[in-house]
C-alpha cells in the first residue's frame, strides 16, 4: 500500500471516528434535553412543584448538543461551504479551492482551540448556582468543537491535497453538499 493510500485511509478513519463521537453526543444530549423538558413539565403542571436543578441542566447540556451538530456538519462538508462556487469550477479548481478552504479552516479552528483552553481554565472557577458545576463544562464543549473541526479540516486537507480525491459537489444532498 502506498503512502498516499495509507494517508487517505487514515483520514477516512479519523473522520469516521469523529462522526461517531458527534452522533453519540447528539443522541445523548438530545434525549437528555428532552427528558429534562418532560420531567420539568410533569413536575410543574402535574405535581405543581419545581425542581431547581432542572433549570440548570439545559444550559449545561445545550453547548454539547450544539458542538455535536456543528462538528458533524463540518465532517460532512456542510459548513462554510462555497457550494455554488465549487460547483461552477472544473475538478482541479474544486480540489484547489477545497484544499485552500480546509487549510485555512484547520489553522483558524486549531488556533481557536488553543486560545479557548485559557478561557476554559478561567471559567473553571465559576460554578452554577444550584448544581455547583464548574463553568468550564460549557467551555469544554467549545474547545472540543474547535479541536474536532480543526482535525476534520486536516483530514479533508489530506484527502484532497495529498490523496488527490475528487471534490464532489451535490447541491441536492440531504447530508451535506461537499464530500
Amino acid at each position: 500500500m502506498s503512502m498516499k493510500t495509507t494517508v487517505v485511509t487514515a483520514a477516512h478513519g479519523v473522520e469516521t471516528a469523529v462522526e461517531a463521537i458527534c452522533k453519540g453526543v447528539l443522541l445523548l444530549t438530545g434525549f437528555s434535553l428532552l427528558g429534562v423538558l418532560v420531567i420539568n413539565v410533569f413536575v410543574r403542571y402535574v405535581v405543581e412543584g419545581s425542581v431547581g436543578a432542572l433549570s440548570e441542566l439545559p444550559s449545561l447540556l445545550f453547548p454539547w448538543f450544539v458542538m455535536g451538530g456543528v462538528v458533524l456538519a463540518a465532517v460532512r462538508g456542510s459548513h462554510v461551504a462555497m457550494q455554488l462556487t465549487l460547483h461552477s469550477l472544473p475538478p482541479d479548481g474544486r480540489r484547489w479551492l477545497a484544499t485552500f478552504i480546509h487549510a485555512l479552516s484547520a489553522v483558524v479552528f486549531l488556533m481557536l482551540a488553543w486560545y479557548s483552553v485559557e478561557n476554559t481554565l478561567i471559567a473553571h472557577d465559576e460554578q452554577s448556582t444550584i448544581l455547583h458545576v464548574p463553568g468550564s463544562v460549557g467551555y469544554s464543549a467549545l474547545l472540543l468543537a474547535f479541536l474536532l473541526i480543526g482535525v476534520s479540516s486536516l483530514t479533508a486537507l489530506l484527502r484532497f491535497g495529498v490523496g488527490r480525491e475528487e471534490v464532489l459537489v451535490d447541491l441536492a444532498a440531504d447530508n451535506g453538499g461537499i464530500v
